[in-house]
């Protein structure tokens, strides 16, 4: 048990540092970039939902002892989208 969850911690911090690379700023919600972070990593990836709105933010369980968090922010000067992902 101690080394699945050993494995699960070093799969969240390569993870993380996959999350940290990806740029702040996107035209639109980068879904699919974090499932396939999520998914090269052994992660489940996002449930089917409608993320939306100006201000949002989720999270959501992607492993046995691991959470998704994830916010975002629309800016109105550009209408790009500020995202920040960690899993903890």
């Amino acid at each position: 048990m101690a080394n699945k969850v050993k494995s699960e911690n070093w799969r969240r911090v390569r993870a993380n540092g996959k999350f940290c690379d990806m740029p702040n700023y996107h035209n639109a919600l980068p879904l699919a970039d974090i499932d396939a972070i999520l998914e090269s990593e052994g992660f489940q990836p996002l449930e089917e939902a409608i993320y939306c709105g100006r201000d949002g933010r989720m999270r959501q369980q992607v492993g046995p002892k691991t959470w998704l968090a994830m916010s975002w922010h629309k800016m109105e000067e550009t209408g790009r989208y500020e995202v920040v992902a960690y899993l903890s």
